[in-house]
């Protein structure tokens, strides 16, 4: 039964004996974290039970031992636990330590960055194999990954070309996603003193994998406006949740799941937002304007952890499809979807005067170099707008 056990669950720190030729019996804890075994000996040693003193002796020193080990669980746990030098630290195995990153992703909600984690966890095996010590995780082995996903690979993560075989080239959005997962590990893995330096840092910036840049579907002011005046039958917070969200820039995900107990009256006096972001986990803290509040149904006797727009669809595909009978009665003729309410906000706040960092900000963007996208289209009106005078 012990054994089924030990299957069951995996315990970093076992208790182990050797035999010794004196007759007496020594006690060493075995400890294997992230692809790495060391033998830790206690100088605790068990006696031959000749007699009822040897006994509790024996039972004495089985309950030093457990309380070791007990320790040495829980330093584990706390990431405190460090091997006897860098060396030895350099062989544990990058593929094990990114796949306990994608569960701690996945156990703190973080859904997107646990599947990247993943996805990238799939082609890094493809690329070198499971076994990946962090000393060989050099310069050159992330320059051949970098080959590897820009060469054509079928998509793991679709079944259906997996079956067939279908070679497919990986899109720069997707291949720039994978990378940063790796580097995001390899810079935990330098702050943790596994490696003296990520070597994906020396990398030169051209042979990194890079988004293609591509024009983003935005609204006008007017067409905004065009929107909130066009009548909306169905019962359902399709209409409210779309005007909020080109007012805030959240998605959908953030929006569906909002609660009255996430908004709270600033020490300005105005209500604002604070929640954390579905797809990302992080924190964002969120001022709302008054054509953001101006969509919220009322409250009435809501308690705090009701949802505000509690009849949108669960799926943001079924609300992008109700979305789409609002914007055609609109008369908007392009193509509109929940998210095009996200570059909405961004392209809105940038055009009428706020400063790239705020807006990144306020998008909960990591990088703004994902908010520089919109600062481009804002430019690219002004050139158009100037233009608009005819030569004279």
């Amino acid at each position: 039964m012990a054994k089924e056990d030990d299957k069951i669950v995996k315990e970093p720190v076992k208790i182990r004996f050797r035999e010794l030729k004196n007759g007496n019996t020594s006690i060493y804890l075995d400890i294997y974290v992230n692809g790495v075994r060391e033998y830790e000996f206690l100088n605790i040693y068990l006696r031959p039970e000749k007699e009822r003193a040897d006994r509790l002796w024996n039972k004495e020193q089985l309950r030093l031992a457990n309380a070791v080990k007990a320790e040495r669980i829980v330093s584990i746990q706390n990431g405190e636990f460090g091997f006897k030098d860098i060396k030895r630290a350099r062989k544990l195995n990058f593929i094990t330590y990114l796949e306990s990153m994608a569960e701690t992703y996945e156990a703190n909600g973080q859904t997107a960055c646990g599947v990247l984690t993943r996805s990238a966890i799939r082609r890094l095996v493809d690329y070198k194999g499971k076994v990946v010590p962090f000393s060989t995780v050099t310069k050159e082995y992330l320059i051949g990954f970098i080959d590897y996903l820009n060469n054509e690979r079928y998509d793991f993560d679709k079944k259906e070309n997996k079956k067939e075989g279908k070679p497919r080239r990986l899109s720069g959005v997707y291949k720039e996603a994978l990378f940063a997962r790796v580097m995001v590990a390899l810079n935990k893995a330098e702050r943790e003193g596994i490696i003296l330096k990520n070597p994906g840092k020396s990398i030169d910036a051209s042979l990194k994998p890079r988004a293609e840049e591509k024009s983003r579907a935005y609204l006008t002011l007017e067409e905004v406006k065009k929107i909130s005046e066009t009548e909306y039958r169905p019962k359902n917070d399709v209409k409210p949740a779309f005007m909020f969200a080109c007012f805030t820039g959240l998605r959908y995900s953030d929006i569906y799941k909002l609660t009255w107990g996430e908004m709270s009256i600033g020490p300005d006096g105005k209500l604002r937002l604070d929640t954390k972001m579905k797809k990302t986990g992080k924190d964002l803290y969120l001022p709302l304007s008054d054509n953001a509040i101006a969509w919220l149904p009322d409250r009435e006797n809501a308690p705090d952890n009701a949802r505000v727009f509690y009849r949108l669809p669960d799926q943001v595909g079924n609300a992008d499809a109700r979305l789409h009978t609002l914007i055609r009665n609109a008369g908007i003729k392009k193509p509109v979807s929940f998210h095009v309410a996200r570059h909405t906000f961004a392209t809105l706040t940038l055009t009428y005067g706020a400063d790239l960092y705020t807006v990144s900000k306020l998008l909960g963007h990591a990088n703004m170099r994902t908010t520089q996208i919109y600062a481009k289209i804002v430019d690219e009106n002004k050139r158009k707008a100037v233009n608009l005078i005819p030569n004279l």
